[in-house]
């Protein structure tokens, strides 16, 4: 590594105080702006029913299903639910009678007026393409002609497109031949209606929303109206629970996070928390200053997953994703060790510290790349093709993955980079012996 002048690390010096400091306040510190609170990114991001009490809704069934049935209705809510936000959601059939599914309160940006919002959409009842206003003169419906649904935008119009199955093709046909005027209805009522205009019959019809939000918004509804059952909307009942792992009081105020943590939730932030201070504490006691410097890393680290990771809405605080936080602050931690090793082994073949430094990094580059980029891989296939919380585990393992080649080739050398420009080479802060001593022994 070439060294830097004093003047050059006291401007990094500078940057990296003023990054710790704003980054951790915009991370994790809540705080009122006028007139409102902004709640932090970690306070943005979700948090399952399991960890912080939620809703629950329980559907009747209108009719008599198979098991097939209504465990393919449950994967498709648990999509939607997934693409809202709530990946660690529950669901499941009640002796193939109701369906109950389960989600956690909303994140502080949001009201318990969503959570509520969000489980009356499962109840939508069946999404239909009429020719007139009446139940006779349905022509395509979501469960027998609905393939998927899709988001596009195109020439800054947002467009929801239907996409057919073959029966849906024919179906789609005969109402063009019938209609001039095409209803959409949800559950039996007509949300809205236009002018077939000079449509043609093809697999898809796309249509146009004036803004994002009312297209998603939309779209959901049509997935949720194309189960294969069909859910009673009359007979739905909404209400509060505990967290599904204390069954214990619930809080007063589901927006106040005071979460009512199990033993087992306990014990896993523990020894998480005991975890990284272990590992820092063995670094320190071993390699002197680059445990502090690795202390510093790893918030570094932190403040950037969390700001990663409330991007996504799939994304929630339970059980699973607090092992996949320390599983990832581990291999952070794992592949530092990797360099800090091979820096002690160069040194103790005679070499000065800028020149174990800079031979510490080349031998390290290969093991350290190799294995954040195998996990970053591997966690992302994961990401991609589980589904609920395996998905989120996968998706917080590949950032921290990520991260670890950030902190272990960029953060933590640079650190003593900056380092050195006043140490210079003193070999004591790195808890190092003198040759004398080291042939002694």
């Amino acid at each position: 590594m070439k060294p830097i002048k004093k003047k050059t690390a006291n401007w990094f010096i500078a940057f990296i105080v003023i990054f710790a400091i704003i980054g951790s306040l915009i991370a994790f510190v809540p705080m009122p702006l006028g007139n409102v609170t902004y709640t932090s990114l970690l306070g943005s991001i979700n948090v399952s029913n399991e960890l912080g009490g939620g809703v629950y809704a329980e559907y009747d069934l209108d009719g008599d299903y198979t098991t097939n049935q209504i465990n393919k209705s449950i994967a498709k809510i648990r999509e939607v639910l997934e693409e809202n936000g709530k990946s660690g959601s529950t669901i499941f059939s009640l002796n193939n009678k109701k369906v109950r599914v389960e989600i956690g309160y909303p994140n502080s940006a949001g009201s318990l007026r969503d959570a509520y919002s969000l489980l009356n959409a499962i109840g939508v009842g069946v999404f239909e393409l009429r020719s007139s206003s009446s139940e006779e003169d349905t022509f395509v419906n979501g469960k027998d002609h609905i393939k998927s649904v899709d988001l596009n935008n195109y020439n800054d119009t947002i467009y929801v497109v239907l996409n057919f199955n073959k029966a849906g093709e024919k179906a789609y046909a005969d109402l063009l031949e019938a209609a001039s005027t095409i209803y959409v209805c949800m559950g039996g009522e007509v949300m809205t209606s236009f002018d077939k205009g000079n449509a043609t019959a093809s697999s898809s019809l796309p249509l146009s929303f004036p803004e994002y939000q009312s297209a998603k918004d939309f779209m959901m509804r049509v997935k949720l109206g194309s189960l294969d059952v069909k859910l009673n909307p009359d007979t739905v009942v909404i209400d509060t629970m505990s967290n599904t792992l204390n069954k214990g009081a619930m809080s007063a105020d589901p927006q106040s996070k005071n979460f009512d943590f199990s033993i087992a939730e306990i014990m896993a932030i523990v020894a998480v928390v005991f975890m990284i201070v272990l590992g820092l504490a063995y670094m320190a006691i071993e390699y002197g200053v680059m445990g502090g410097f690795m202390a510093l890393a790893l918030l570094f680290d932190a403040i950037i997953a969390v700001a990663v990771l409330s991007a996504f809405t799939m994304v929630e605080i339970s059980f699973s994703s607090i092992i996949a936080i320390g599983f990832g602050f581990a291999l952070v931690m794992a592949t530092a060790l990797i360099f800090m090793n091979r820096f002690k082994e160069e040194f103790n073949q005679g070499k000065t510290i800028n020149a174990s430094l800079e031979s510490g990094f080349k031998r390290s580059l290969g093991a350290i790349l190799s294995t954040g980029i195998a996990l970053a891989v591997i966690f992302a296939i994961v990401a991609i093709v589980a589904s609920a919380e395996l998905k989120v585990f996968g998706l917080i393992t590949c950032v921290f993955a990520i991260l670890s080649l950030f902190s272990s080739l960029i953060m933590l050398p640079g650190f003593i980079n900056i380092f050195e420009a006043y140490n210079d080479g003193a070999i004591k802060p790195y808890r190092l012996k003198e040759r004398e001593e080291q042939n002694n022994d």
